[in-house]
């Protein structure tokens, strides 16, 4: 072990200039900018390190990147998803150097996707070379899994995976990474929620007219008002009948888990300029809410004119979108029928409901080998006990590995922390957790053969 981290730090400014090699490669998949050069150039960093590459395509998708790592005589096998995709880089503006054009200072790298998610992609791609150079081999099989649409919401994922489980098998992955929070201390998230995303549009009349016809004319912008409060009350229970019947509540050990959690409830009411979360919850109870609650969201409403001033317009469409926040064991198929279904028997029948997208929940057991070796080896490393959350309030598609291949998924020992500005202007990490980040999966990736 202290020679693989010798061999780490004699190396670490290679290292460095090799993941601004590929984040000076854009590749945002909302824009379709530079998808193929940025394949090509991970497909190159890749094979440099050892890793036999196959590139899966679909048509009118972005390309998947099978990686493998097969040593002779070796048994065992782990796996690490991630993402090559970034997001757009507005405002551009903001940024204090050009996104594509990555700049070491102040012991931080920055640039757009050095933290989500290429940072953590080259700090494994590294491990496996320490590893390898080191010890003369890898003494486990190695699967990557990386795609490029994670940013636009993974549409074609379940595909891929479906068509090449047998070359994806392993006995646990790791997903995109996470990093460490403001204490320093390693995160661990087991899971993720599920999630079902619609859109509702209501027709009035044929054009849009004045509003003095309002007395005779239907108004599509009230008929989605009232539709939509026949979905949820202002206790903010889901009236749809049936929505909870699947909901598992959480074991002992993950409310053990949530206990621990950090979380500063007063400085994030603080943050968002609130005084008390819905319902007055406070303490575990609020923890439990977030990560163990199902939800019903409105992320945006058009309808009539939104400029300056004011214009009385009667409008002749509104189309509303929504996002239901899903928790272990709730089907997103199951529950958009019942979600059709129920605005029929509530006289809305005529509202248009389309399906953009939706994934099922998943999340690893904290009492998992897989999980229990991960948090040791990241103490190990960190020197301090990680932080285990057992399930996210966001939404990945673990699902696929979890729930398809009923394979442990733990993500844990990436390059990010709380100041990374993911998604936003001047992302960056801190060097010192990039290079701890390759120590980590290195000493995981040579001693996993030696496991208890």
């Amino acid at each position: 072990m202290e020679e693989l981290t010798d061999f780490i730090e004699s190396n670490r400014e290679r290292f460095i200039k090799d993941l601004i090699r590929l984040c000076e490669k854009p590749s945002v998949s909302a824009q379709n900018l530079g998808i193929e050069e940025c394949v090509e150039t991970l497909v190159d960093m890749m094979s440099e390190v050892g890793v036999k590459t196959h590139l899966k395509r679909l048509e009118g998708a972005n390309p998947v990147v099978i990686g493998e790592v097969n040593s002779k005589g070796v048994e065992h096998t782990i796996g690490f998803y991630n993402h090559y995709d970034v997001q757009p880089v507005d405002p551009l503006d903001l940024w204090a150097s050009p996104p594509f054009k990555p700049e070491v200072r102040n012991g931080k790298i920055y640039g757009r996707g050095v933290s989500d998610n290429k940072g953590n992609i080259v700090a494994r791609l590294k491990a496996v070379e320490a590893v390898s150079e080191v010890l003369g081999k890898v003494p486990v099989n190695i699967r990557f899994l990386i795609e490029g649409e994670e940013e636009i919401g993974s549409i074609h994922l379940p595909r891929y995976v479906k068509e090449n489980m047998d070359l994806l098998r392993a006995e646990g992955y790791f997903w995109e990474g996470d990093g460490v929070d403001e204490k320093d201390r390693p995160i661990v998230t087991l899971g993720a929620k599920g999630i079902l995303t619609v859109e509702l549009t209501a027709i009035g009349p044929s054009r849009d007219a004045h509003s003095s016809w309002a007395p005779l004319l239907p108004n599509p912008a009230w008929r989605l008002v009232w539709a939509l409060a026949t979905i949820k009350g202002e206790d903010e229970r889901i009236k749809i009948p049936g929505w909870y019947d699947d909901v598992k509540e959480p074991s002992e050990e993950e409310v053990k888990l949530l206990e621990e959690i950090p979380f500063d409830e007063d400085a994030e009411k603080k943050r968002f300029g609130i005084q008390r979360y819905l319902g007055g919850v406070s303490g575990v109870e609020s923890r439990k809410k977030l990560y163990y609650g199902t939800t019903c969201n409105i992320c945006g409403f058009d309808s009539g004119y939104k400029g300056p001033g004011m214009k009385t317009v009667l409008p002749s469409i509104a189309k509303v979108k929504l996002d239901f926040r899903l928790v272990e064991a709730q089907n997103p198929d199951k529950l958009y029928e019942s979600l059709v279904n129920y605005l029929k028997a509530e006289g809305f029948g005529d509202i248009k409901v389309e399906k953009l997208g939706g994934y099922e929940a998943a999340k690893t057991s904290p009492s998992d080998p897989f999980v229990k070796l991960v948090v040791g080896k990241l103490e190990e490393v960190y020197g301090v006990k990680p932080v285990v959350i057992p399930t996210t309030a966001g939404t990945t598609p673990i699902y696929l590995i979890k729930n398809w291949m009923n394979t442990p998924v733990v993500s844990g020992g990436g390059v990010g922390y709380p100041e990374s500005n993911i998604h936003s202007p001047n992302e960056n990490i801190r060097v010192e957790d990039f290079i701890r980040s390759i120590k980590f999966y290195a000493r995981f990736i040579a001693s996993y053969a030696e496991r208890p």
